[in-house]
């Protein structure tokens, strides 16, 4: 576990990283895969917090490796909202609805993918209190930000807290070897629009920018994502 601005600590579990606001309301943004919810409470517990303290669970988008643990946590957490973006928030009240992650250019990844998705999607129908909106303030803090950036899914969100110089952008791009890019091309459903996303991040002001599967980017980070767009194109 790693404070990565005042209050906000990155915290690896099964398959990703999340992340804990832990000021008032306590907030976690992501849930990992199933499995992740007792590293999750774990963490809170060394934090000084108890289970009843988590208040929000915000969604970066409805991939199992985001929203694996969040029954587990609802059922540990009984104060526990759920917040995620409009688009996708009938994906968790409905989800047999939930897509196969795969892109449609992969058949035969799809096909595979598709066998075992009854097994790692989201089983029972999960409430959503807060569907978001681009621009609009997370829930019970109005000083933090949703932003769209739609591409690796319909929905995909990230969080832009601009007192901390800060953006949790959960998958919206990728930073191998270093090397800040676009999303894995196997599980984003929009390229063109993933694209466009990241040049959108890039006109917003930042310092640091936390991924969900990648090593933190911890100064300069809007400046490379302003370069990679322009090498986008």
């Amino acid at each position: 576990m790693r404070e990565i601005a005042r209050s906000i600590y990155q915290l690896p579990v099964l398959g990703a990283h999340v992340w804990l606001l832990t000021d008032e309301p306590v907030t976690l943004v992501d849930t990992g895969t199933r499995g992740s919810a007792g590293a999750i409470l774990r963490a809170l517990a060394r934090l000084g917090h108890s289970p009843e303290a988590l208040r929000w669970v915000v969604l970066t988008h409805y991939h199992p490796d985001h929203l694996g643990a969040l029954p587990a946590l609802r059922r540990a957490c009984p104060r526990l909202r759920v917040a995620i973006h409009a688009a996708e928030a009938p994906y968790l009240a409905y989800p047999a609805r939930l897509p196969n992650p795969v892109a449609p250019a992969y058949p035969r990844l799809r096909a595979l993918v598709q066998r075992v998705w009854p097994l790692v999607r989201l089983r029972r129908p999960c409430p959503v209190q807060a569907p978001l909106v681009d621009g609009a303030p997370l829930p019970e803090r109005p000083t933090a930000r949703v932003i769209h950036l739609p591409g690796h899914t319909r929905g995909s969100l990230a969080v832009h807290l601009p007192t901390e110089g800060l953006v949790l952008a959960g998958d919206a791009l990728e930073r191998r070897g270093g090397v800040l890019g676009p999303p894995s091309r196997l599980f984003t459903e929009d390229m063109a629009a993933a694209r466009a996303s990241i040049a959108r991040l890039g006109a917003l002001e930042f310092d640091a920018l936390a991924l969900s599967h990648w090593p933190l980017l911890p100064r300069r980070a809007a400046h490379a994502v302003r370069a990679l767009a322009a090498q986008l194109g």
